[in-house]
């Protein structure tokens, strides 16, 4: 049993490969208050300690438990993901201008606009 003749593992393999490149150029862009908590580990289970954001913007090294791994002042933190802002980067593999004519969204396995009519 290779895991050529496992299309599924082939898949789940090469989309695990591919996580830590697309968290590598996420970055948290502003916090959503005057301060952060900043965590050891990811878990709010003990308190965090409060600071000033700078530095900013943080690459996101890793995501856990709705977590980001950040380097902060050279040392690595995890920050709460819902006190802070991400600059996501997502791109269509539409054309610009087919983008900009599609008239309707598909709505395909719960995810709106991803469907073979999208790049029409």
């Amino acid at each position: 049993m290779g895991i050529l003749k496992k299309p599924a593992l082939l898949a789940a393999a090469l989309f695990a490969l591919a996580l830590p490149a697309a968290h590598a150029t996420e970055q948290i862009t502003a916090i959503k208050g005057k301060q952060v908590e900043l965590f050891d580990a990811p878990d709010d289970g003990k308190p965090g300690r409060k600071v000033e954001a700078s530095g900013l913007p943080w690459t996101i090294k890793e995501e856990k438990n709705s977590f980001f791994k950040v380097a902060v002042g050279g040392k690595d933190v995890w920050v709460d993901a819902m006190q802070v802002n991400v600059a996501r980067n997502a791109q269509s593999e539409c054309p610009p201008k087919a983008l900009a004519t599609s008239k309707t969204a598909d709505i395909v396995a719960g995810v709106p606009g991803v469907s073979a009519s999208q790049c029409k």
